[in-house]
């Protein structure tokens, strides 16, 4: 292995110097150039964002890797320019394919960025910019530099709403007002005031009421570099007959509601039997088709109610809660004015597919020992004709180990989603190790959540009901000898026991959909507690005692225990293309009362593709713990606090491809110094020294479906090799690809 890695490792360096080296210009005809760079600069005001008038340009350099390296065009030169043999002409098809043929500078387009250029910095407010270029030529390559001078910028001296229609002046005019006196000019703002006042007459009823209708005057004519802003209307609707005026300055209200389920454009109108949805809900309901939810799924799905004024709030959020109902495939909203001042609404409801079922056969291999596993699923969208989902999973696996023995793992799970945010889950998990023991883990769950609203920030998720069991009904003498009879740390994860824990889980979000590009921060937060109940019926009930002295319930112990995670990410949007991400892990575990350890399921563990990622997932910490040729050292690699940071660069060449590098730091340590983990205990005045670090890089595939990921990590420092004096990994002739390299393979981002 340690041959190849490094064989391979040879040839992308080769690969690299050679695609470095290649010419640039290969493609480039005579007499014309190469676009080498193009840039833009604002040489007398530093608050212009020049990345943001950069998207302006019309015409932009190659794309480049890390801001220096035009891979996609060293790829497109590697094409020979003789193509008579099949084998060439194929080599010259897939750089051509892969590459990125060479931007050839045109001063037209240079001329267009100008103005487009000129044209975005009066929209900000700088009626008095001017915009040049600076031009050097070299080695047939252009560098190009575009000079703005901003000077100083327009504000506004004086906002006048003239709007002879008294509900929107009353909006123009209130206290959320976006057009301020004394603030910049920009086209922008204006823009969203339109906006603004658009969306609050529709919230009011006034169904006709368009962005369209609204206008601003600007007169920058002043000397003293102000402006005078008039909103008013637009000429067009002074000239609207009777009927459109009236129309307009009338509030709307709902008369009726019809579903239209299982909508079908080829029927005759005449043949649509319309039917009423009950005498519970009046006349003012009804539906048509084939309807496949229930009518309370689709009262509660509905945010549109007869006598009630139309609002465009209401609207949206029927949008958006029948399109988030599983069984829906698409859903359509029209309205029908019914006399002077009524509205019939139409919902059109599409079904979508209801049942699938998915199979999965996959090889395995860990630590030298071979499997193969199997996974059947099948799900439902609409098990009651409510929008309920049932989803029902088994998966089986199999593994020869080398010592000559085998491994059985079964598993089987369903879950139960109702559209209320409720869901119910169960799971039984049987592991049979020959050589080890025999294992039964069973779950249930009962969980409410409260999803993000559309424009929003908080997601909540409350796990009411968290049940886990854990049976061993047979354990090997050797397992014991070696293993359990000599540890009391984890001793508890392989023994009979159970934990009823309640939790929280909180997020929130500054991203929004509207503005992909620009910058946004993630935080999440996690608070579990287990056993306080059963503790409580124990000390009144006067419950049997075990020899550890912890309370037993049907002769098995319940775990006690408090535990908290905080994650924090901010995702740093340089340009579209450039994403500069920082994010910190903190999470803390302590046992109580009736428990001394955490169990092995909830402790951490330090290392893997979404952690420090110079280690393989469990091989890290806690604190400066090292054992070497133990067989479980993989159970003592957990600890009761995780801390960890991320700092990633990434880059998206194509839109498919994106590379990354990255600098990665933490540990885990116990809470309490076990003798089994020395070295492992939390301190205050030692902690510092025992962060791990690492560093590396990766590559990225979006799949459109799921992003598949590979990372490359290598430590840097190794507080395991503190004793030795050799906890930095630096020395060339020190690295070692088995113990200082990993490969990680994942699904999805780090974080």
């Amino acid at each position: 292995m340690l041959r190849v890695l490094r064989t391979y490792g040879f040839w992308l360096v080769v690969l690299t110097l050679t695609l470095a080296s290649c010419n640039t210009t290969k493609f480039v005809p005579q007499g014309e150039y190469l676009l080498d760079k193009a840039k833009v600069k604002c040489v007398d005001d530093k608050k212009v964002d020049t990345g943001k008038l950069r998207t302006y340009l019309r015409q932009k350099q190659n794309t480049e890797i890390f801001g220096f390296w035009k891979l996609q065009l060293h790829i497109y030169n590697t094409a020979p320019t003789d193509t008579l043999t099949a084998s060439k002409k194929r080599l010259a098809h897939n750089a051509f394919k892969m590459g990125e043929a060479p931007v050839i500078y045109d001063e037209q387009l240079t001329a267009a960025s100008m103005q487009q250029l000129q044209q975005q910095m009066n929209n900000m407010g700088y009626f008095q910019a001017s915009v040049d270029t600076q031009k050097v030529v070299k080695d047939r390559k252009v560098r190009l530099t575009y000079l703005v001078t901003a000077r100083e910028p327009y504000t506004i001296r004086n906002y006048e709403v003239d709007i002879p229609f008294d509900a929107a002046r009353e909006i123009a005019v209130n206290e959320h007002c976006l057009v301020k006196k004394g603030e910049q000019f920009s086209t922008a703002t204006l823009d969203e005031e339109r906006e603004r006042i658009t969306t609050a007459m529709r919230n009011r009823g006034y169904f006709y009421f368009e962005k369209a209708m609204l206008e601003f005057t600007a007169d920058s004519s002043l000397r003293s570099r102000e402006v005078d802003i008039r909103i008013h209307m637009a000429p067009f609707v002074e000239h609207l007959d009777a009927d459109a005026q009236k129309r307009l300055h009338t509030q709307y209200t709902i008369r009726k509601v019809c579903y239209q389920i299982d909508y079908d454009p080829a029927r005759l109108p005449d043949s649509v039997e319309v039917k009423r949805m009950d005498d519970k809900y009046g006349n003012e309901y009804s539906w048509t088709g084939n309807r496949f939810l229930t009518r309370r799924a689709l009262r509660t799905s509905s945010r549109i109610e007869p006598n009630k004024r139309y609002a465009e709030w209401r609207v949206n959020r029927t949008y958006a809660k029948m399109n988030g109902l599983p069984p829906v495939k698409y859903v359509d909203i029209a309205f029908t004015p019914v006399g002077d001042s009524l509205l019939d609404c139409f919902i059109t409801v599409s079904r979508g597919r209801l049942n699938s079922v998915s199979a999965e056969v996959e090889g395995t291999y860990s630590a030298g020992d071979w499997g193969i596993a199997a996974g059947l699923n099948y799900s439902n969208k609409n098990i009651f004709h409510g929008a309920q989902v049932l989803t029902v999973g088994a998966r089986a696996s199999y593994e020869w180990r080398t010592n000559g023995g085998r491994a059985i793992e079964a598993k089987a799970e369903a879950g139960l989603l109702f559209p209320e945010n409720v869901k119910i889950n169960l799971a039984y998990n049987y592991q049979n190790r020959p050589d080890e023991y025999e294992r039964n883990i069973a779950n249930a769950g009962l969980t409410y959540f409260i999803p993000r609203k559309a424009g929003g920030r908080w997601t909540h998720q409350f796990n009411l009901i968290d049940f886990n069991y854990i049976y061993l009904p047979w354990m090997s003498e050797k397992f014991k000898k070696d293993f359990y009879d000599k540890s009391s740390v984890l001793k508890a994860s392989y023994e009979d026991h159970f934990i009823l824990d309640w939790s929280y889980l909180g997020s929130f979000s500054t991203y929004n959909s509207r503005y992909p590009n620009r910058s946004y921060m993630q935080m999440a937060f996690r608070v579990e507690t287990a056993g306080n109940a059963l503790y409580a019926l124990s000390l009144a009930a006067q419950f049997q005692k075990n020899a550890d002295g912890s309370y037993v319930l049907w002769k098995i112990p319940f775990s006690q225990y408090a535990k908290g995670d905080f994650n924090f990410t901010y995702h740093g949007i340089i340009t579209p293309k450039h994403h500069l991400l920082g994010h910190i892990g903190l999470g803390v575990a302590v046992p109580y009362l009736n428990a001394k350890t955490i169990p092995f399921e909830k402790r951490y563990f330090g290392g893997g593709s979404s952690g420090v990622r110079g280690w393989q997932a469990r091989t890290l910490g806690p604190g400066t713990f090292r054992e070497k040729g133990t067989a479980f050292v993989y159970d003592k690699q957990a600890g009761d606090i995780n801390l960890v940071a991320n700092l990633e660069y990434r880059y998206k060449v194509l839109s498919f491809l994106e590379l990354a590098a990255f600098l990665d730091a933490g540990n885990i340590w116990t809470i309490y110094d076990y003798p089994e983990q020395p070295g492992g205990v939390f301190r205050f005045d030692e902690f510092y020294k025992q962060i791990a670090w690492s560093y590396g890089v990766g590559i990225r595939f979006d799949l459109s479906i799921l992003i598949f990921r590979v990372d490359f990590g290598v430590k840097l420092h190794d507080p395991s090799r503190i004793s030795e004096n050799k906890q930095w990994r630096t020395a060339p002739n020190g690295l070692c690809w088995k113990d200082d390299m990993t490969f990680h393979f994942a699904i999805g981002y780090p974080f």
